[in-house]
């Protein structure tokens, strides 16, 4: 488990993460995202130049009151407001326009985003606890860039205001605005201490917030609600969700309270300090006898000054909050993979490969117990072979070293003349195809589509959808559908409907006919099948990939039995191999799986 650590980023860091969510932001639309930037800037600009031309008009009339003007004197100014406020109309519409445009873009280019960076990772980065929790926050905190994003333009623009209405109130009254900086300053301390708190209250239930969204996921899961409503458990998971969420949200509350009866005391001091700043700057007034336009503009500077100034702080205590939260996206997408990416970058094969095991030796990372030990295996091109093992054995681990999920720990795996670990991947897995019993299932997509993602490189050739799907014992339901092969396959969405387990294991097999690759990988694959189903897909296996290598594992020996060669692993290591008759000559470990595997279908078939 990740252990807390008392998070602080430096001023610098701070930096660095907030033009990471800047370009991040503007990514998908670089133009409008620095024009939507710079409209955003100025329209929190344009007060400042409402309040001169004010001013100005507030003199004219008094001075048309005292009969020493006229009425026109007036109009250019009245002009000039309504052009400068046409103008920020202009800027506004665009800013709203280009406001929304962004705000979508990212909002789903965001996991796009994700997505790019998180596939590239590897196994071994998405398996290991503290970088998986890395993962989890940056995944869940990545639409907080559009936050910090306007927050960096808040500040900005709060920052420029500062500057401009500071030097305003410097030359007329230096005093007050040097006490109304020390105040602002020391107003902000104790806040960011506690929004501080509030990011590490967060950083520490890391794992607990990801426990109780887990258990919401059984509540909103239909598969699981329907057992835990049959079994009436489903207020038990309720209970445990509420418990959890009540825990945390106790903690959360009471930061927040404190954060609230701070910021409201500081409010009421505010208020003091902005009257006190007002008397100064009528008494000034008199004693100078200036013009009532000065008063309202020197009054105008005060407020939006004081107002800019806390703003800007607390803008900048948000930024600190925020690049606190958005430095676990940054820094998963810092995350680099475990290992290298070869640079051979292998054509498509011509013939199968021929795959070497070369004294293999390989244990998961953070453990000491080596799952394969010393393994020497040689595939012939074009050979079938199946492995077979107890659970734990290491058949699965090796088949993720075969598709460099991992690296090993010692010796070589050749793929023909190349060490697996120089191979560019993509490269390699242009050549290989894998079916699990993890296989996907894409409800969201027709029945064809489904078969298509085996290989949508390919011109889309119907036929060869139905002749892969023919071969998997899929094409007589999917005809049996309302629309066939265009049927979409979730029953969620109007006129969908949803294949059965074994059905949806038939169209990822389908998937694989239709990839027709040199190197062909199954485990487990046919765990949903019923046995005569997956007899008749394993011959068409054998069949259709004749001239393909051929990895398969199974536990169900009708399966395996027809390989060119079964290997048996146990405790990480080649028991025993040969073809099924072969292997049941030797009486050893297989030819005992074997008998009492029969022996169980003998007892089922004579209980029917």
């Amino acid at each position: 488990m990740e252990e807390y650590v008392d998070k602080k980023i430096s001023f610098k860091q701070m930096l660095k993460i907030s033009w990471f969510a800047f370009k991040m932001y503007i990514k998908p639309d670089r133009v409008s995202g620095v024009f939507l930037f710079i409209f955003q800037v100025l329209i929190r600009l344009t007060a400042m130049v409402d309040f001169l031309i004010i001013a100005k008009i507030i003199n004219v009339v008094v001075e048309i009151l005292q009969k020493q003007g006229n009425i026109t004197d007036v109009v250019p100014y009245v002009l000039m407001l309504a052009g400068f406020s046409f103008i920020s109309a202009v800027i506004s519409l665009i800013r709203w326009y280009l406001t929304n445009k962004m705000s979508q873009l990212f909002y789903y280019q965001a996991e796009i985003f994700l997505y790019e960076h998180y596939k590239n990772l590897g196994v071994p980065v998405m398996e290991d606890p503290d970088k998986n929790n890395v993962i989890n926050r940056g995944m869940s905190e990545i639409h907080q860039v559009s936050n910090l994003f306007n927050e960096i333009v808040t500040v900005v623009a709060d920052f420029i205001n500062v500057i401009i209405s500071g030097v305003a109130i410097f030359y007329f009254m230096p005093n007050v605005l040097l006490i109304i900086v020390a105040w602002v300053v020391l107003r902000n301390i104790p806040l960011m201490r506690m929004t501080k708190e509030m990011y590490q209250y967060g950083f520490k239930n890391t794992e607990n917030r990801r426990l109780f969204n887990h258990i919401l996921e059984y509540i909103l899961s239909k598969t699981s609600l329907i057992e835990l409503t049959i079994h009436n458990a489903a207020n038990y998971i309720k209970e445990k969700y509420n418990s959890l969420i009540s825990v945390y949200l106790e903690g959360w509350l009471r930061i927040r309270k404190k954060m609230y009866f701070w910021y409201n005391g500081f409010e009421v001091v505010n208020a003091i300090l902005y009257c006190w700043a007002i008397i100064n700057i009528i008494n000034k007034i008199i004693v100078q006898k200036l013009s009532v336009g000065q008063l309202y503009f020197y009054i105008s500077m005060v407020e939006r000054f004081e107002r800019n100034m806390n703003s800007m702080f607390s803008g900048i205590t948000s930024l600190y909050e925020m690049a606190l939260r958005i430095d676990d996206t940054y820094q998963f997408f810092n995350l680099k993979p475990s290992f290298p990416d070869g640079k051979i970058k292998l054509k498509t094969f011509k013939n199968p490969p021929k795959i070497v095991c070369d004294n293999i030796s390989f244990k998961y990372p953070n453990t000491s117990k080596l799952i394969l030990k010393n393994l020497n295996l040689e595939i012939k091109p074009g050979e079938k072979i199946a492995i077979v093992g107890h659970n734990g054995a290491g058949k699965t681990t090796l088949i993720k070293l075969l598709l460099r999920f991992y690296q090993v720990n010692n010796g070589n795996i050749m793929i023909n003349n190349d060490n697996i670990d120089d191979l560019e991947i993509d490269t390699y897995y242009k050549n290989v195809g894998i079916l699990s019993q993890d296989f996907g299932e894409y409800g969201a997509l027709t029945a064809e589509e489904n078969i298509l993602l085996g290989d949508v490189t390919k011109i889309t050739n119907k036929m060869a959808v139905k002749e892969a799907a023919k071969k998997a014992d899929a094409h007589k339901f999917i005809s049996e559908y309302p629309k066939k092969y265009d049927q979409l396959l979730n029953e969620s969405y109007n006129g969908g409907i949803r294949p059965s387990t074994g059905q949806w294991q038939k169209i990822a097999i389908s998937r694989l006919f239709y990839r027709n690759p040199w190197l062909v990988i199954f485990d487990e694959p046919t765990a949903s099948i019923d046995a005569e189903a997956e007899y008749k897909i394993f011959n068409n296996i054998y069949k259709f990939f004749k001239n393909k290598t051929v990895v398969i594992i199974s536990h169900r020996f009708s399966t395996v039995r027809n390989a060119d060669r079964i290997i048996v692993i146990d405790k990480g290591n080649i028991a025993e191999q040969g073809t099924h008759e072969e292997l049941l000559s030797l009486n050893g470990k297989y030819a005992k799986a074997f008998k009492l595997q029969a022996e169980g279908y003998e007892k089922k078939n004579s209980s029917i």
